[in-house]
């Protein structure tokens, strides 16, 4: 099942509220995040709610098309 995270809290998923490891969130230089060279599945970025998108990073097994609990 899907967990929703809060849309305002930068460190957590919004897609499965697990942490999402954003380097930007915890104050590092935006090119050493993960996601500057991970693959992105597009249904998981078509599934971030729309009060988070451009706000909330999603986390690396979400980006990948597998959330946490599948």
């Amino acid at each position: 099942m899907t967990q929703r995270s809060d849309p305002n809290d930068l460190t957590k998923c919004p897609l499965c509220g697990q942490p999402n490891e954003c380097a930007v969130a915890a104050g590092r230089d935006p090119e050493s995040c993960w996601c500057m060279t991970a693959t992105m599945s597009p249904s998981a970025l078509e599934s971030v709610p729309a009060e988070a998108q451009g706000k909330v990073c999603i986390c690396a097994r979400c980006a990948a098309g597998t959330p946490a609990g599948d």
